[in-house]
């Protein structure tokens, strides 16, 4: 404390004046009238301070500040700590007169131990009911807490104010004390300590270098061993010291134990890799991404190559080490996303041309109709021109194939269920199928509901299973239809960004007939490609399927062992609509007059569907341009009774010239003809107010149908 080491701060809160002015006259100026009385007969006139009389006495000085309430002593204290001029004794009424608080003096007496907890707190009151043991649990600690009962003798708050400063003033020494005896103590270990730094960092410098080198031990096993890869190292001989399990797996040992002492490169040449190793690994000491194939059987293995060659001195290559990543599955979805991509495109082109020619089509069977029925019958010409027609409508045939596969033919997709269909399907087949092959149907599933179109659906099957019954002609099998659910745990599931697998029925088509050459399998879905015998086939039966499945948001998925047989797998998502029932009418072909407007941009359609109508007795108006045959309806509405009208016509389409038409006559009968076109449905033309819909090319037996049903209605 230094010359201030007897000087203390006394602290005295108490609502009376008047008791603060006791505590100042108890503690400062007591006892101090016979110093000043002697100094008086001194020849020293000057008067001494109370410092200077107290420290001749060997008493210690207090500085006593006064505070009224628990806000201004809370006050005071704070100022106390921030100037570091702290308080020895804090003097506290516990009976602060506060009517809100009946008990502020013992608050700030906590506020106060909170603030400083070397302090030492008096607490002074005349009569209260606060229990001690409460006391000392909101004060503590109870050895620095005294309590002094009013009114008391001034020698006693004398003395009890000179002991307790006395106890602060050795607690504070006693505290120096330590920390000096602390910092010696630390300098004096500091050598101590500064020799046992250099020792640990010798010691530390070696753990660190064998803790590195056991890291690397592990983070290279850890990598050696994890089934990322299939890692091997072997000596220049092709031996193989070590490998982990995904070697081991790749090469179909049971563990890398069993491996070990194998030679890699006669390992290598068993699997039916498309290139020597040895010759890999001899150009350079390392390899990196080399792709290569392993061929074993039907099964096929893409695998990516990365190797490291230890040199030794003389230039010859000590150990090898190499690592193979299986590729296999990432190269199927490649091929998947080529094999789509590729259809797609194909699928465009096919379409546009097959647009075409169902104009052309349309122009050959009309004329060939038209001539048959003029010409005598088992004449040469009669002969000839149903050659003609029959070679047309082989044509139309193709052209519906490739629509289908484009995905532009007509569908009406409703809710229906595919166990009678197929059941139906392979009553019809079991005539055409040789009589060496055995149909077998499994119908494994209790909800097969979809969304689809019949038709296509019978197309599917029809062509599955008579190119399956045809692989099978000469030596017999057995052909196998399963209708199941689709479970997560199928080893063939569609993919997943179609939806879960239990979202979808699978249709199965199998035989154990010879399988697919692998080195066709990745043609076998593109048009007009085909293995059969000339005549046999179009090559347009699988496109058509792959299609019809994409049509229908399905997933096609192919499963091929040579030597054992093929699978096809449909897979087709469920629904949860109810199938309605089909009614069909009869047409019964009715002829009368009437006036037909019929418009189409190709001129030799309308001639040849003048002729048609006329020679049933219709009178026929043509017009080849949608905005003149709108215009012609405009002048005479009522003069018409029914329209045949194309849907693909520059400036306005066949729907959009109905729609126009129908609003100028609601109810008129309209019949749309197109080739193909996606937003043609059945649905849609009903919402429009069309009443029927042929697809192109025209036969007249399908437009007389068409018009007798309408005409019949109005």
């Amino acid at each position: 404390m230094g010359d201030n080491a007897r000087r203390f701060r006394v602290l005295a809160v108490d609502h009376d004046e008047d008791m603060l002015t006791l505590y100042r006259d108890i503690l400062c100026f007591e006892s101090e009238e016979p110093s000043v009385l002697k100094a008086l007969f001194d020849e020293d006139i000057r008067l001494p301070s109370r410092e200077e009389i107290n420290e001749d006495a060997g008493r210690p000085v207090f500085e006593v500040v006064p505070a009224t309430s628990r806000s201004q002593g809370a006050k005071v204290m704070r100022q106390a700590i921030e100037l570091d001029q702290p308080f020895t004794i804090a003097l506290i009424d516990l009976d602060l007169s506060d009517k809100e608080n009946a008990e502020a003096g013992l608050e700030l007496a906590a506020d106060i131990r909170s603030l400083d907890p070397h302090i030492e707190i008096v607490l002074v009151s005349g009569q209260h009911d606060i229990p001690l043991k409460t006391i000392n649990k909101r004060v503590p600690p109870p050895e620095k807490l005294l309590f002094i009962q009013k009114p008391f003798r001034s020698p006693e708050l004398k003395q009890l104010a000179t002991s307790l400063c006395s106890k602060w003033n050795a607690e504070n020494r006693l505290r120096d004390l330590n920390e000096t005896l602390t910092s010696k103590v630390a300098a004096r270990t500091s050598d101590l300590n500064a020799a046992n730094r250099r020792l640990r960092l010798d010691i530390s410098k070696r753990a660190a270098v064998l803790r590195e080198l056991q890291a690397s031990e592990q983070r290279y096993r850890l990598l050696f061993e994890k089934d990322i890869t299939g890692n091997f190292a072997a000596d220049r001989g092709g031996l193989i010291l070590d490998c982990n399990q995904a070697f081991a797996k790749l090469f179909n040992f049971s563990s890398p134990q069993e491996a070990l002492g194998e030679n890699i490169f006669i390992l290598w040449d068993t699997m039916g890799a498309d290139e020597s190793l040895r010759d890999l690994v001899s150009g350079s000491g390392r390899l990196s991404n080399c792709e290569v194939v392993f061929k074993k059987g039907a099964i096929r293995r893409h695998l990516l190559l990365s190797c490291d060659s230890v040199i030794n001195s003389a230039g010859e290559v000590d150990e090898l080490r190499c690592y193979l990543f299986d590729i296999s599955e990432p190269k199927r979805l490649e091929d998947q996303l080529r094999q789509s991509q590729k259809m797609e495109a194909l699928g465009t082109l096919a379409g546009g041309i097959a647009h075409d020619f169902n104009n052309i089509l349309g122009v050959i069977l009309g004329y060939s109709e038209i001539i048959e029925a003029s010409a005598e019958p088992d004449s040469g010409l009669d002969r000839r021109i149903k050659e003609v027609a029959r070679a047309g409508r082989r044509a139309r045939d193709l052209v519906t194939q490739i629509l289908n596969f484009s995905r532009q033919g007509p569908q009406e997709r409703h809710a229906m269920t595919l166990t009678p269909l197929i059941k139906e399907a392979l009553k019809l087949l079991r005539s055409s199928v040789p009589s060496n092959v055995e149909i077998i149907s499994r119908m494994e599933t209790d909800f097969d509901h979809v969304m689809a179109d019949p038709t296509q659906m019978h197309q599917i099957m029809l062509n599955l299973c008579g190119n399956a019954s045809q692989a099978m002609q000469e030596t017999g099998g057995t052909l196998t239809v399963t209708l199941a659910d689709v479970q997560n745990a199928d080893p063939v599931t569609p993919p997943s960004d179609l939806g879960k697998p239990e979202r979808f029925v699978r249709l199965t088509v199998s035989d154990t007939g010879p399988g697919i050459d692998p080195d066709v399998v990745g043609r076998i879905f593109d048009p007009f490609f085909t293995t059969k015998k000339q005549g046999e086939g179009t090559g347009m039966g699988l496109a058509m399927v792959h299609g019809i499945v994409k049509r229908h948001d399905g997933y096609l998925e192919l499963e091929n062992v040579p030597g054992e047989g093929a699978a096809f797998h449909v897979f087709l998502p469920k629904s949860s609509e109810i199938e309605r029932t089909e009614t069909d009418i009869p047409a019964d072909l009715v002829f009368r007059e009437g006036r037909i407007l019929f418009v189409d941009d190709e001129k030799p359609l309308t001639d040849i569907g003048r002729e048609m109508l006329e020679s049933c007795g219709f009178d026929v108006v043509t017009r080849t341009s949608s905005i003149e045959a709108l215009e012609a309806f405009k002048f005479k509405p009522n003069d018409f009774d029914l329209i045949i009208t194309d849907q693909t016509m520059p400036n306005m389409t066949g729907m959009e010239f109905a729609r126009e038409v129908l609003k100028l006559r609601p109810g008129l009968p309209i019949i749309l003809c197109t080739g193909f076109s996606d937003a043609v449905s059945y649905d849609r033309l009903r919402d429009i107010g069309i009443g029927d819909f042929i697809m192109k090319p025209m036969l007249k037996q399908d437009l007389m149908a068409s018009i007798s049903r309408l005409l019949a209605k109005v």
